[in-house]
């Protein structure tokens, strides 16, 4: 029994997730009495193992520690998917009827919905009027482009979680004239979905997110013109397939390819991460996996820009989205123009305070009938929508807040490429102190400006100052040892030399955690 989700633009990968952690115990408290079976389950998932009856159920298994949990799962007649680095999670499938008695296994903490993820859009007056994209304008990007020494994000790697993406011409890189056909940007294409024999985008959606970010606008219908170009037009791609052909995933598809990202962060450079997904189940950011999983990347030097979803005001309540670490993005109207001073918060984009009092979106960004490139005129994602496609079939017109994160995440690129000594905690506080207001904002958020960071001469501060990690981080990083205080040196840590097993998962107190981990369909356009 799978419960459908929702991608959070026009198609847009709403992913599955939950994540990884590391971190310290925050309560000086002695450890809690291990939780029951009843607390061990979320309820969401007993509902769907009544419903399912001798079907088997996609599941996350938390076993307290590594030894003996896949022999457990098996004498339950799982079959096992994978088996997780970070704090011994396995993703299987479970006969519906064995739920209850895995639960009251002594060796189990928890057991979650290993949740699937569709596509959806968001629907939104079509013109014909404008199909040159004014957003790398609205967000000064563009001039960086020709400036004496150009800032395009060159040698900087901006990991896309997706549908994956495929190799265009757009994704090209330069020689000392101009295009150079025979380079490729996109550096690296790995895939986290089982069953998937490539790790190619056969939906159209991770190609699309892709060029936003660093498109050249070099579809053989426009050769050299350039009239869709991505933020940061020379940044490395690394393409992460964490959804199928009809944008479905699972949560640890999702999270096996961040895993890959932390791993293999050094050797591609990966300083951006692009995450345009969002869950269905309100859950503080303490005890959300995805947003101990967003934090694990975060606090290991690399930058994560997420959507802040399609639902409207009061509704920034949902992982990642509500992570006070990472730079969440809001949606706003461009009205076709350079003119930014007629440009206001779309109605569809998610903003608000989050159930532990932080103000989302950070940051806002052009996300209505935003173009870029479609690898191919007959892609499920073409196929979808197909009276937005222009430029023969080339490129395709769509919105949402997952087209504004690609937009933050190349200025992102651009701004390490000029700075790259920034943390990603004074990327954060400089693009916030750089921005330029956008009328109805919400909650005063306004449009990063790229030309503005590059240039900022003043002394850069810090974000996150005194932020408490998620639960599950502070728990692996002290093992929950009594009066531990979270360290701040997070560059070492591994994901595979993270001590999980001696995490007293007992201490963490679940007792008010929603464990749901489906997710939400954004509106559309």
């Amino acid at each position: 029994m799978k419960r459908p989700t929702r991608w959070i633009g026009p198609a847009l990968a709403s992913a599955a997730t939950t994540l990884f952690m590391l971190g310290c115990s925050t309560s000086p408290s002695p450890p809690s009495a291990a939780p029951g079976p009843p607390a061990s389950v979320d309820q969401e998932l007993r509902s769907l193992a009544a419903a399912a009856g001798a079907s088997t159920i996609p599941v996350l298994v938390q076993p307290a520690t590594s030894t003996g949990a896949l022999d457990l799962l098996s004498r339950h007649g799982a079959t096992i998917r994978q088996q997780l680095d970070f704090h011994n999670l396995v993703a299987a499938d479970l006969p519906a009827d064995q739920l209850d008695a895995l639960a009251a296994e002594p060796g189990i903490v928890r057991i979650s919905y290993d949740a699937p993820m569709t596509s959806t859009t968001t629907t939104y007056p079509l013109s014909s009027a404008n199909l040159q994209t004014v957003y790398p304008q609205a967000v000064r990007a563009a001039e960086l482009w020709s400036a004496p020494a150009p800032i395009q994000g060159t040698g900087i790697g901006v990991a896309v979680l997706d549908s994956g993406v495929k190799g265009d011409n757009d994704f090209s890189g330069v020689n000392g004239t101009g295009k150079d056909p025979g380079s490729n940007r996109l550096l690296a294409k790995i895939i986290s979905i089982a069953g998937q024999a490539s790790p190619d985008d056969d939906n159209g959606h991770g190609t699309w997110v892709a060029g936003i970010i660093g498109g050249r606008g070099w579809g053989a219908n426009h050769g050299d013109r350039g009239y869709y170009v991505g933020i940061a037009p020379d940044v490395n791609l690394i393409g992460v397939k964490v959804s199928d052909s009809h944008g479905q995933s699972l949560t640890s598809n999702v999270i096996a390819g961040l895993q890959w990202v932390v791993n293999n962060k050094a050797a591609y450079n990966i300083r951006v991460v692009n995450l345009s997904l969002v869950s269905s189940s309100p859950e503080s950011y303490k005890t959300s996996q995805l947003d101990a999983a967003v934090e694990m990347a975060w606090l290991n030097g690399v930058v994560v820009v997420v959507a802040a979803g399609n639902s409207g005001p009061n509704t920034e309540l949902y992982a990642p989205a509500n992570d006070p670490y990472v730079i969440t993005v809001g949606a706003a109207d461009d009205q076709g123009t350079v003119n930014v001073a007629d440009d206001t918060l779309l109605p569809f984009s998610s903003y608000g305070t989050t159930q532990d009092g932080f103000a989302k979106p950070e940051l806002v960004a052009p996300g209505r009938r935003i173009v870029s490139t479609l690898y191919e005129h007959d892609a499920p994602l073409a196929a979808a929508f197909p009276d937005r496609l222009t430029s023969n079939g080339l490129y395709i017109r769509l919105s949402g807040t997952s087209a504004s994160a690609p937009i933050v995440t190349g200025v992102v690129a651009d701004l390490l490429q000029a700075r790259p000594s920034l943390t990603p905690d004074q990327v954060k506080w400089l693009l916030k102190t750089t921005a330029r207001a956008i009328p109805g904002a919400g909650t005063g958020a306004g449009y990063p400006q790229a030309a503005t960071a590059v240039g900022f001469t003043g002394a850069i501060g810090s974000a996150n100052q005194g932020v408490v990690p998620n639960n599950l981080i502070a728990a692996a990083g002290c093992a929950n040892l009594p009066g531990c205080t979270v360290t701040t040196n997070w560059d070492s840590v591994k994901w595979n030399t993270v001590a999980w097993d001696s995490v007293k998962w007992n201490s963490v107190a679940w007792d008010s955690v929603k464990w749901n981990a489906t997710w939400e369909v954004a509106p559309a356009d």
